[in-house]
């Protein structure tokens, strides 16, 4: 920090100061040299103050003009000659409220004195005040009344003040000042206040800087707002989305609290407001998770000097502040380097000068307003959140919140506050730890609790096929599965599992074997996956989607006993036909069924930051804890007829496969068809009467593009963030739907979080749905990296304890040591670290996203390592990092960033043609960037967060499409239509007939809409596998003309591009 030369400014300051000892700079040095002098000649007029300039500037911007409107409780009922009498003594007091402010479109331009300006005293009734005119500066009228004489005894005084006149500190001395004379009326013995025209003829002599310290201060201030960061934003989690007026709380600084910060300033050498100011500074750092940050610092400069004391005015100045906090250093360490740098803000306030809106978050110290004096208007106008010291004149004697409206959750302020309260008592034993090891006292205020568990416990032994036996006894004509290949009551369902056991156990399998299940989503599936339980083994379903590369890896680390596939291998005497092996055959005597609750049930493969998948165990004690919960929790012995509309490979569609046979209810298996197109989608649901089905929210989203959507009673959804415009897209069409958010990592048996929606519209402050209520007897923390519980709105991981943990990972001691930790809350239990953060809010937890790098697209984990270990193994790529990005329609998608080999170029389609064939199409990059290095960080690492930033710039498939575009116009009405509809949902300008749909961002979900598209505007059925045929406009549209049976496309293509953008229309051919 450079030595402030305050001999030199100190000149200017006591060329006017009056003879009072004007008080030092602190903690600064006081300056060498005193001269008292004169106050200089009081001007005409004078130059608006930079404060002044400010405040016009935010009430120009202000939808209406504000006033500062103060609230005093009278004892007396004056008469309103008096409280006019008593205005015309302020006024006569304070020059600030004799003059007119002038301003010429575009600044405030002079402070002109005037005669004659009072505006008489109005009477109301009470609760009219708000209803005043306005005021009006120009015409000099800034200071007003308004009487509201009370029935019992006493008044209401309504005080208006221009917000160009005085700030809200003056105006509530201001507001004392006439609570005084109307009711202990006496001779003022203090002398003449400063004079606002004196204080900004001292401020313009700043400003020109004598001894050159005007430009020094112009650089210094330059020079803070050229290395401002990011503002600090507050978590959403803590906002009010519904709420409509701003907010105040107030909180009582106890003696303890007072002590706490005299002995934290005298050990730091500074004073109390700054450790305050510290402090929440320091509380923000880790609530909102942003070690870098800029805020502002709402300093009064009648707190620096003696002088100033009863001054009115514009004091108030918003001082830019740049925030750095490390979680590992001391705070000690942290104040001491950065407390200098307030010192600095004070020493070169005068040469401060308004800019562009600064951050909204920031901190004021004010006088304590003294008891029956309020603020009735925003305290802040223009910021979100402004935490205020109140100074009752020995010390800090409270602390107040002033919030705008929604920006704050009505029970998150007073819980603020209470915290900051805590944290300024821990302060002094505190100073040399360091900040994440700050310990803030359990509070209930938020209603949150330290651990989310349900209120079941474990569920006894009885396992899946258990409760299938007691249905086939209970009611064997009962319907049970419904698939195109098999339909079975219970009765049936019971007989065929166990035949088919009967012939595994024959072919080997038994306890602790695997058995591989190569069948796409139908009966057989079902049927087999239920064989090989009764046979004693697990199952190890593979996705028909699968490359061959994924499925033979899967294979090698499952090592199963046998394939159970749509057809037997004549090579091979492991794979067996699930034709064969469900056969009928004669009634027999069924054999014993049961399973232990510790033996395994499955093996589910997901995405492995090494490049090949990993196996996660499940037992059926598991499966059992999960099923029953669930059951409970959404109460889905309402539901009959479950729909089954998702891959076996992942555990989202084990909900309704599960809960439908533990229920006794119906089990209605999708097709691929009807998965794929809205149009057969409506028509599964409507026609085979499925009342409950779990899927992923945008593949639903995609779903529901048709006229006719239909919504089942009941909608689980998982897999990703749940949006609320699909929730009012739901209760558009279903207004009686139950609607359930859930959550759960694979590790933890499907999930272990819902949360209902209630019948109206949602307004999340985060945007997404939350999770509220635990499963049966599972355990959820939200943790620090030293297992701690983390505060209520702090960002934290979630752990998951309880009896839903899997057994570990296959054949992988080394990651279950990683990912299972023993339970520092309950002996002998683990915790799984889901790598999942989030933060408790009142409405329950909000995910945040990953501590790693893993993500999930459309549904599926997906470990971006996966897709680069595959990228490098191409001879054309040097080096690669993958990202997930906002795909079209900000669905998360895979974008590939590369480094090509020397001689080498990147040829994203035959790239994406060869990655297609090692991994599944979640994992498939959507783009493909090429760059000539990664970005760095300083340890080497790559940088993810500049590779995002390379996006736009080096990846601009928008502009590229319309540029090709221009130079290829489609042929026909139809292709143009096509390539309109294309570049909508891609959200692109134009697009090239001839350009491939999915290397410029499309994928299966886009896939889905498209088609259903084509259908409304051209009433045509094409199946969604012609688009992966036919990826190009202009292919397609001849794929669409050889489907339709309509001769007249042209005319109905016509049709639609009507309605359609500008640019498609001029794309059609004349």
């Amino acid at each position: 920090m450079r030595a402030i030369p305050m001999k030199a400014r100190a000149r200017s300051w006591w060329r006017w100061a009056t003879c009072s000892t004007a008080r030092s700079w602190r903690p600064g040095p006081p300056p060498r040299s005193r001269r008292r002098t004169t106050m200089p000649e009081m001007h005409d007029a004078w130059s608006p103050t930079p404060e002044q300039q400010a405040a016009w500037q935010q009430w120009r911007r202000a939808p209406a003009p504000h006033a500062h409107v103060v609230r005093i409780a009278l004892r007396c009922q004056p008469e309103p000659a008096a409280v006019d009498a008593a205005l015309a003594l302020l006024r006569e007091r304070h020059d600030v409220l004799r003059m007119a402010c002038i301003d010429d479109g575009s600044q405030l331009a002079a402070c002109v004195p005037q005669g004659a300006n009072a505006v008489a005293t109005i009477v109301v009734a009470d609760g009219e005040a708000q209803a005043l005119p306005a005021l009006d500066p120009a015409q000099g009228k800034v200071l007003r009344a308004c009487l509201c004489p009370l029935a019992g005894g006493g008044a209401t005084l309504w005080l208006l003040a221009s917000p160009l006149a005085a700030d809200r500190n003056s105006v509530l001395r201001l507001a004392e000042a006439i609570r005084d004379a109307l009711e202990s009326p006496a001779a003022d013995e203090t002398g003449p206040p400063l004079q606002y025209a004196q204080y900004a003829d001292w401020q313009e002599s700043a400003r020109l800087g004598e001894d050159g310290t005007g430009d020094a201060g112009r650089g210094y201030w330059q020079a803070q707002a050229a290395g401002l960061p990011a503002p600090l934003r507050l978590p959403d989690a803590l906002a009010a989305a519904s709420a409509t007026t701003a907010g105040s709380w107030r909180h009582t600084l106890h003696a303890a609290h007072r002590q706490a910060l005299a002995e934290t300033a005298r050990q730091l050498g500074t004073t109390p407001e700054r450790v305050l100011q510290a402090a929440w500074w320091a509380m923000l750092a880790r609530l909102c998770g942003q070690p870098v940050f800029s805020a502002t610092w709402l300093h009064d400069c009648r707190r620096d000097y003696d002088v100033m004391a009863g001054a009115a005015g514009v004091f108030a100045k918003a001082l830019p502040l740049r925030v750095q906090w490390d979680d590992t250093a001391s705070l000690r360490s942290h104040w001491q380097a950065w407390l200098p740098a307030l010192d600095g803000h004070a020493a070169w306030q005068e040469a401060w000068l308004p800019g562009d809106a600064g951050p909204r978050i920031g901190f004021a110290v004010s006088p304590l307003p003294a008891d029956g004096i309020a603020l009735a208007s925003p305290a802040w106008p223009g910021f979100d959140l402004v935490c205020e010291a109140l100074d009752d004149g020995q010390g800090m004697a409270a602390l107040a919140l002033h919030a705008s409206a929604g920006t704050l959750h009505p029970r998150v302020a007073p819980w603020l506050l209470s915290h900051l309260a805590a944290l300024i008592g821990t302060l002094p034993a505190a100073l040399d730890a360091p900040l994440w090891s700050l310990w803030w006292p359990a509070d209930d205020t938020l209603r949150v609790p330290q651990c989310w568990t349900g209120d079941k416990p474990a569920a006894a032994g009885e396992s899946l096929l258990d409760r299938i036996a007691r249905h086939a006894r209970n009611a064997p004509t009962a319907p049970a599965l419904d698939a195109a290949d098999l339909v079975l009551d219970y009765g049936g369902l019971q007989r065929t599992v166990h035949a088919a056991a009967q012939r595994l156990r024959a072919l080997g399998v038994g306890p602790g074997t695997r058995v591989a299940l190569a069948l796409p989503r139908s009966g057989a599936l079902v049927a087999s996956l239920l064989a090989v339980w009764a046979a004693g083994g697990a199952y190890v379903p593979l996705d028909p989607a699968w490359p061959q590369a994924r499925r033979r890896s899967v294979l090698a680390q499952a090592g199963p006993v046998l394939t159970i596939a749509q057809q037997a291998s004549p090579d091979d005497g492991t794979v067996v036909s699930a034709d064969a092996l469900l056969a009928p055959v004669a009634p027999a005597a069924e054999g014993a069924a049961t399973v232990t609750p510790d033996a395994a049930a499955y093996v589910l493969f997901t995405s492995g930051s090494t490049g090949e998948p990993k196996g996660v165990v499940i037992g059926h004690a598991q499966v059992s804890h999960y099923t029953a919960a669930v059951c409970d929790a959404l109460s889905l012995s309402s539901c009959q007829r479950f729909g089954l509309t998702s891959s076996v490979a992942a555990d989202l569609g084990n909900t309704t496969l599960f809960a439908a046979l533990w229920q006794g209810g119906c089990l209605v298996v999708a097709g691929d068809e009807d998965m794929a197109h809205p149009a057969a989608f409506a028509r599964y649901l409507r026609g085979r009467a499925v009342d409950a089905i779990k899927i992923v929210p945008s593949h639903l989203a995609a779903l529901l593009e048709t006229e006719a959507p239909a919504v089942p009673a009941t909608v689980i959804l998982g897999g990703e963030p749940l949006p609320a415009s699909l929730v009012n897209t739901l209760r558009h069409h279903a207004p009686g739907c139950r609607i359930f958010n859930h959550y759960g990592p694979t590790e933890t048996t499907i999930g272990v979080m819902v949360h209902a929606l209630g019948a109206d519209v949602p307004a999340w402050p985060a945007g997404t749905a939350p999770l509220s209520r635990a499963l049966g007897a599972t355990r959820v923390r939200l943790l620090d990296d030293a297992l701690r519980p983390v505060p209520a709105g702090v960002a934290g991981q979630l752990y998951v304890g309880g009896p839903q943990l899997a057994h570990g990972y296959l054949g992988r001691a080394d990651l279950d040591a990683a990912a299972f930790v023993d339970d520092p809350f309950v002996a002998g239990e683990r915790l799984y670290r889901t790598g999942d953060r989030a933060r408790a809010t009142p409405a329950g937890l909000q995910l945040l996203g990953r501590a790693d790098q893993q993500v999930k697209i459309r549904g599926i984990r997906v470990e971006p390592a996966e897709a680069e270990a595959a990228l490098l193994a191409q001879p054309g790529v040097a080096q690669a990092a993958v990202c997930v990005v906002a795909g079209p329609g900000g669905e998360a998608v895979l974008c590939a960033f590369l480094v090509p080999a020397a001689g080498s170029i990147v040829d994203a389609a035959a790239l994406r043609h060869t990655l297609a064939a090692m991994l599944p199409d979640a994992m498939v990059p959507a783009r493909f960037v090429p760059l000539a290095a990664l970005p760095r960080l300083p340890n080497g690492k790559t940088d993810r967060v500049a590779l995002r930033e390379l996006l736009p710039a080096d990846n601009a498939p928008a502009a590229a499409a319309a540029a090709a575009a221009a130079a290829a116009a489609a042929s026909d009405a139809v292709e143009a239509l096509v390539c309109a509809l294309m570049a909508e949902l891609l959200e692109q300008g134009q697009v090239d007939p001839h350009a491939d749909f999915f290397a410029l961002g499309g994928h299966s979900l886009l896939v889905i809409k498209l088609v259903a598209r084509l259908r409304r505007r051209l009433q045509v059925e094409i199946a969604p596998g012609v688009v992966f045929d036919h990826p190009s406009a202009h292919a397609l549209a001849a794929a669409v003309r050889q489907a339709a049976a309509d001769n007249d496309l042209d005319t109905l293509a016509h049709a639609a591009l009507a309605a359609a953008a500008p640019h498609a229309q001029a794309a059609v051919p004349a």
